[in-house]
């Protein structure tokens, strides 16, 4: 890697217009937390226009490079899930961890804000305050040590909660997202500050949410999510294949399947039989969710975007025997959907791993659409994450927390 040394600028100058100049690494893995960390960092700038100028570099994706981040690394070109994918690109995620705990001490910022992507973010957080011990740093004296923020919980309370003190060690203070967080770590961690700020995705949606379900449409729609990465797609596709087909047979539907971009949409339509009946789209999933009855969704953010919209849906997963087989002996929470745990209702179905079927898909999405008072019952239920989310400004919320982290000039070496 070339050192870029010419155009780092260090904070405590400033710029042309006289402003004092901030800066800030951003670290994000996956199109969920670069669309995270690129609304907090078009927050900040916003809140922070007439006080400081904002540099912002780091890895992530699109939407941060967008947002006026330097992308060093697009990790969302690096997404692997599961213990059996992550060995087999150990080394090239060791490379790129390396070169971003080297660029953290070649361009000094003055906040590092993980966001999400715990497995990488938190081994980050560590290994910087490691390195800052050894080179001398010490929160008390005037040397450089950074402030470290974590965006967005790791889900230290479905597993591997001993993980709370690595966060309670090396991160300054955690944004979160539920309200239910908080005083989960304040009964394991009351040193850590934890602040509930909101789940941006609420917002976004918030007037989008319908208590009852359009009935105008000739047939009802099937709304196919089979998720993001790569193997995901490679289990999900063929299920969801054979479930709709079953499923269509007996009760006759519009079925859209949505993906991310061009890559998934080659990768889903080479996993597809030739005569599948399923109309493919790149994007617009919140349009298609104000038009759908029913949505077989992959488990992960997107249930998260159903219910917001207020849609019924069958959450369904497959993963690596490996991976399943650990993290059943791991995980401690009794549902894995978020509307679920926010409601603690099983208002979701769940079918997970050998449950997983096209058979038992197919049985769970018939009952829901040969009977509207089932979905209008889980349309109900689900107006409750609205209120549970809190009032609208998250990413202000937020941004306003990070803001209270940024040094003022009395204090920058």
């Amino acid at each position: 890697m070339k050192k870029q040394q010419q155009s780092i600028v260090v904070s405590g100058q400033r710029n042309h217009t006289g402003l004092p100049v901030r800066r800030v690494m951003m670290l994000a893995g996956e199109t969920s937390g670069d669309g995270m960390a690129a609304g907090l960092v078009e927050a900040l700038k916003k809140l922070t226009a007439n006080q400081f100028e904002l540099i912002c570099f780091g890895a992530g994706g699109e939407r941060m490079k967008a947002a006026g981040v330097e992308i060093l690394e697009d990790m969302t070109r690096h997404t692997v899930f599961g213990l059996s994918e992550v060995v087999r690109h150990y080394f090239e995620f060791k490379k790129i961890f390396q070169r971003l705990l080297d660029e953290v001490f070649e361009r000094k910022p003055d906040l590092i804000i993980l966001t999400d992507y715990a497995g990488f973010n938190l081994r980050f957080a560590k290994a910087v305050r490691k390195r800052l011990a050894r080179s001398g740093g010490r929160k008390n004296d005037l040397s450089w040590n950074p402030r470290i923020l974590y965006y967005v919980s790791p889900q230290v309370w479905a597993s591997r909660a001993s993980r709370v003190f690595t966060l309670s060690q090396c991160v300054d203070c955690v944004l979160s997202l539920f309200p239910f967080e908080k005083p989960w770590y304040a009964m394991r961690a009351p040193l850590l500050r934890v602040e509930f700020v909101g789940d941006p995705m609420a917002d976004k949606y918030r007037s989008l949410f319908k208590a009852t379900e359009d009935t105008t449409e000739p047939l009802p729609q099937l709304l196919l999510l089979p998720g993001s990465r790569r193997q995901e797609l490679r289990r999900h596709v063929p299920i969801m294949a054979e479930a709709v087909a079953r499923i269509h047979q007996a009760h006759p539907c519009r079925m859209l399947m949505v993906l991310s971009n061009q890559e998934q949409l080659e990768l889903a339509q080479s996993l597809l039989p030739e005569k599948h009946g399923i109309q493919m789209q790149i994007g617009g999933l919140s349009e298609a969710l104000t038009h759908t009855t029913l949505t077989l969704a992959c488990s992960g953010t997107v249930t998260r975007e159903c219910g917001y919209h207020g849609v019924p849906t069958i959450v369904f997963y497959r993963l690596a025997w490996l991976t399943y087989w650990i993290a059943k002996r791991i995980i401690k929470v009794k549902y894995i959907a978020m509307p679920n745990l926010l409601l603690g209702r099983l208002v979701y179905p769940e079918l997970i791993q050998s449950d997983a079927t096209p058979q038992r898909i197919a049985d769970k999405a018939l009952q829901f659409l040969e009977h509207p008072r089932i979905r209008q019952q889980s349309r109900h239920s689900l107006e409750r994450l609205m209120d549970a989310m809190g009032e609208p400004g998250a990413f202000d919320r937020a941004a306003r927390t990070v803001i209270e982290y940024l040094p003022d000039e009395k204090h920058l070496p």
